[in-house]
Parts: C-alpha cells; sequence; structure tokens
C-alpha cells in the first residue's frame, strides 16, 4: 500500500472568458480511483456516495482531478536524483516554447536510458495515469510538468515541489506537495507564482495544444526580453525604413508608417504593437505563457486575416510587443470603412465554432477550441488617426498604415510632407522648404543651408521631404537664394532600399529651377547639393522645395 496524500477537492470559481468552463466541486477519489488503480485506495479524504443528483464534473475539474493523482506517484518517482536531471533537461528544450515536459516524454526516455525500473508498481501506477488523459470527453490532454523560470536559471531544489495548477482561474496560490519521509506532505504556505519566481516549482498540467487553423498566420518576429518602454505611436523607422513599400511584406517588417497618422485607400495595414497590462486576467495560475491570437474581420464578417503570436512570458506582455506583422491592403471598396479585432487567449481543447456579437461588425461565427479565452474586441474605422491606442479592455493595441493613394495628381506633393535635413546652419531652419513660400531672398528666414565645417562637395549635404506615402512624382521645382544659386545638384528618390539618382543639374546659375525626369512612384525625394554657388561653393541654399505627379 502506497502512503496516503492529503489532496484537495480542487473545486473553484468560474474561469474568466465566454468558453471557460466554471469549475464544479470534483468527485476526487473517485478520480483517484479510476487513475491509480487499486494500490492508491488508500488516498485520504473520500467523499460520501454521489447521489442522482450530483453535478457531473467540467471538462476542466476532471482535468484537474486526475493531475491531483499523478503527484504521489510523480513524487515518489523523482526521489531518482537521475530523473530529476532528467526531466529539467526537457523542460528545458521548450520543445512548444516554454519551459515544459511532456509527462510521455519523460516516461519514454527515462526507459530507453534505464534510469528506471518499467515494470516497478510505482512507475506503472505513474504510466496508467498518464494514458488516463487519452480521452478526456474525447479528446486528449498531454499531461506535462511545467517549470515555472527554469529559463531565467531558478536553482534546482534537491526536494522536487510539486502543485497542481488549479481549475479556478481567479486562483492566486495553491497548494505545495513534498516527499518526506515516504509521505506526502502538504507544504505549510500556498504556493504563488511570486514564490516560483526564485524558487524550482514543478506544476502539473496539461499541454495546450494549439491548432492554428487554416489561414492563420503565426507571427515570427522575437518578443523582446525586457519590458519595453511606452512610447507614442508613430513611424517605426525614418526615411531609411527597410519594407515600407512591399505589399504582403511578413511578419516582424518595421512598417515605416504614414508619419501623418492618416490612412489612405488601399494603404498597407499592419499591427503595430499590443499588449496586456493584467494577465492574470487570462491565464490563470501556473499556466504558463500567455498565447495570444488576433482576428481581423470587416462588415459583413468577411474575415480579414488570423494570427498566432506564440508564447510570451505573463511577465514581458505587460510591455508593448512590437510584431509590426502586416494584414492586407485596405481597400475601402472591398473591406469597408470599419474592421473588427477580435483578441484570444489560446488554451487548447476540441475544435468549435463560437458566434459572437463584435462590436459595429455584428454577429459573427468564428474558429475557436473549447478551452480558448476570449479577449475582447475593438473597431478600427479607416478615418481615424493611426495614433490612436485601442483597447478591448484586456488588451491595448495600435495600428499602422503605409502608403496608398493619396493627392489630386495636381498638388505639391512636399507642401504636407514632413521635412529633414543633412544638417542645418544655426540661424537656418529645414521648415522653410515647404513652408509655402516661393521668396529667394537670402537669409535664415528665408531658407535652409547646410551647417558649416560639412563642405559640399567633399561631403555633399542633402534636404529631403517624406511624403508619408508612397506617390508618383514627375517633377520638382527648386528655389534657391538670390545671389547664392546652387550650382550642381542631383534629385534622388527613395526605392525602398536606398536613394537613386533620377536627374543631375550641373553649372545652375538660374534661381528658379524647375527637373523633370520619368515618373517615380515613392516616399522620398531629396535634393543632394554637391556645388553651392562659384563664390561660395561649400554652402547650399534651398528657399523652396516643391515635388509634383505631372
Amino acid at each position: 500500500m502506497n502512503p496516503p496524500i492529503d489532496v484537495p477537492d480542487g473545486s473553484g470559481g468560474p474561469r474568466a472568458g465566454l468558453l471557460r468552463r466554471a469549475a464544479l466541486p470534483l468527485v476526487v477519489a473517485l478520480c483517484l480511483a479510476l487513475v491509480a488503480g487499486p494500490a492508491h485506495a488508500g488516498v485520504s479524504g473520500k467523499p460520501g456516495k454521489p447521489t442522482e443528483t450530483a453535478a457531473v464534473p467540467s471538462v476542466d475539474a476532471m482535468i484537474e482531478a486526475r493531475l491531483q493523482a499523478l503527484i504521489l506517484p510523480l513524487l515518489t518517482a523523482a526521489e531518482n536524483t537521475m530523473l530529476q536531471v532528467l526531466i529539467r533537461d526537457i523542460a528545458g528544450r521548450q520543445f512548444d516554447g516554454d519551459t515544459n515536459a511532456l509527462l510521455s516524454s519523460v516516461i519514454s526516455e527515462a526507459e530507453e536510458s534505464f534510469i528506471v525500473h518499467p515494470q516497478d508498481q510505482n512507475w506503472l501506477h505513474l504510466k496508467n495515469g498518464v494514458a488516463q488523459f487519452q480521452n478526456i470527453s474525447g479528446f486528449a490532454y498531454p499531461p506535462q510538468i511545467y517549470i515555472p523560470n527554469l529559463d531565467e536559471w531558478v536553482p534546482p531544489a534537491s526536494t522536487p515541489t510539486v502543485a497542481v495548477a488549479p481549475a479556478d482561474q481567479t486562483a492566486t496560490s495553491t497548494a505545495g506537495y513534498q516527499l518526506q519521509n515516504g509521505q506526502v506532505v502538504t507544504l505549510p504556505t500556498p504556493l504563488t507564482e511570486a514564490y516560483a519566481e526564485t524558487n524550482e516549482v514543478w506544476v502539473l498540467s496539461v499541454n495546450e495544444v494549439v491548432d492554428t487553423g487554416g489561414g492563420t498566420t503565426i507571427a515570427s518576429w522575437t518578443p523582446p526580453a525586457e519590458d519595453a518602454p511606452d512610447e507614442v505611436v508613430g513611424p517605426a523607422a525614418g526615411a531609411g525604413a527597410a519594407g515600407a513599400g512591399a505589399a504582403g511584406a511578413g511578419a516582424g517588417t518595421q512598417a515605416a508608417c504614414n508619419p501623418t497618422g492618416l490612412r489612405n485607400n488601399r494603404g498597407q495595414e499592419y499591427l503595430h504593437r499590443f499588449k496586456v497590462p493584467s494577465p492574470s486576467s487570462l491565464g490563470g495560475l501556473f499556466e504558463g505563457k500567455l498565447e495570444m491570437k488576433l482576428i481581423v474581420v470587416a462588415q459583413g464578417g468577411a474575415h480579414v486575416k488570423t494570427i498566432y503570436f506564440g508564447k510570451i512570458k505573463k511577465k514581458h506582455i505587460t510591455g508593448w510587443q512590437y510584431p509590426d506583422h502586416f494584414l492586407t491592403t485596405w481597400d475601402y471598396a472591398a473591406y469597408g470603412p470599419v474592421w473588427g479585432y477580435q483578441w484570444v487567449e489560446v488554451d487548447g481543447g476540441p475544435n468549435i465554432n463560437v458566434t459572437l456579437n463584435i462590436k459595429v461588425i455584428g454577429s459573427v461565427t468564428l474558429a475557436f477550441q473549447s478551452r480558448d479565452d476570449p479577449a475582447g474586441d475593438a473597431p478600427v474605422w479607416n478615418n481615424e488617426s493611426t495614433y490612436l491606442q485601442y483597447s478591448t479592455g484586456l488588451v491595448d493595441f495600435g495600428v499602422c498604415s503605409v502608403g496608398g493613394d493619396g493627392g489630386t495628381g495636381h498638388d505639391n506633393l512636399a507642401r504636407s510632407g514632413t521635412v529633414s535635413a543633412s544638417s542645418t546652419y544655426w540661424d537656418y531652419s529645414v521648415n522653410r522648404i515647404n513652408d509655402g513660400s516661393t521668396n529667394t531672398t537670402l537669409g535664415g528666414l528665408h531658407s535652409w543651408t547646410n551647417a558649416g565645417g560639412t563642405y559640399p562637395p567633399l561631403t555633399p549635404e542633402w534636404v529631403q521631404v517624406d511624403f508619408g506615402v508612397n506617390k508618383a512624382v514627375s517633377r520638382v521645382v527648386v528655389y534657391t537664394s538670390q545671389g547664392y544659386p546652387i550650382r550642381d545638384f542631383d534629385i534622388q528618390v527613395w526605392n525602398g532600399i536606398t536613394f537613386i539618382t533620377v536627374a543631375q543639374v550641373t553649372g545652375n546659375t538660374q534661381l528658379v529651377r524647375t527637373v523633370t525626369f520619368g515618373q517615380r512612384t515613392t516616399r522620398l525625394v531629396r535634393l543632394l547639393g554637391k556645388h553651392g554657388p562659384t563664390h561660395q561653393p561649400g554652402y547650399v541654399r534651398v528657399n523652396e522645395f516643391e515635388a509634383y505627379p505631372v
């Protein structure tokens, strides 16, 4: 007869979210007897005979009861220090992105390594208990040992402490167990996630087997190792931003967001960033890393994109995550003026269809797994600024738009652009080049010029306009200063990788110079000053810079 174990009944409150079942009172002794067999019949705390009106345990309740039944055989087997080393090694591999060791892997690797006796009575009880998870209401839930913070060098304990992930998602602590003098004892102080930050805990739970399903993109960015600081949502990169123009760019592209915060029709829409301010509202105690999913739908329920973001530690997901993930080109005629962003925390289970009422969008049927937690939804309108921060109440997020249509075809595109320069003389301003004034008077009140000590022609100086979105350009007009016209300069455009020269001017003496070239679609146009006037070659002056599509 194995020694008795004092196991709590596992009853709990409702899990947060629409799909989580309330944790019903557990018929612990019945489940333990089912799992452990005759050798574990001495478990204490037997309930009375269930009446005909007794509630049928929920799936979560049955899982918790069967996990409780593994405590005794696991702790007994873990008296073998070689098995302890193996369990930590398997968990450290992070086969699914978290520090989990599937008990099926522990069993097979322990036996093939000859560190256990396959016919040992206690080992057989452990294997039998693991087998009971193959069919819980018709679905397999692989049991595992989760070791929180193993990847952050939490020190191994000489005597393992085991806990069970509670079915009650509101729980903030749970009982811990150790094997002492052949007896399983309950530790006097309940275990918390704070305790597990510095102490090794083996948490018995079930692996969240994620079915991403058809049409789901798995985001391929690396979450930060530390909390990212809050910042104002804006352009993710400056003039040299990579991936600013490639439609269909993949996850992790650093999107060069429109600096105006405005969308254009047929612009490329990105999920810029997200965070979960209160992870405990989604993930239960010792549940491990959160697994977030985003489902984007348009009016009428049209599916835009589903993205699975993988596993992220709770203490990290409270800070901004920056996937900069491309969703699709937002064509207003095809997708309408508003999208619904439905967030989900993925917990596994059988596939089901769930009908949710998404704000503005209305009733939509979506593919879930039965243990998933809906994390709220929020509408995003195409006429809103991308500088807005959205919130579902559980998830905060920001979006980003790149490129698209814009302008009437005859506008001075530079007028609404963002200007910058390689350097600026101390009492001049780069903002003069697109302030709308074509006054060619000499001086800082009317023009820009480069700083001293950075003289052309040895070091060409530049000034540029960022339209914020890709626009067609075929003509620029350069206004320079009276008595100091730029002699030599190039006109360059950004092609998404580098600046290329589309026109060259040499020997200029005009105060207003129009330059035409074959039409290019670009976001940035640059004037590269190579030589100032003959009597002052080291300074290039621009009073106004205009750009036109035709």
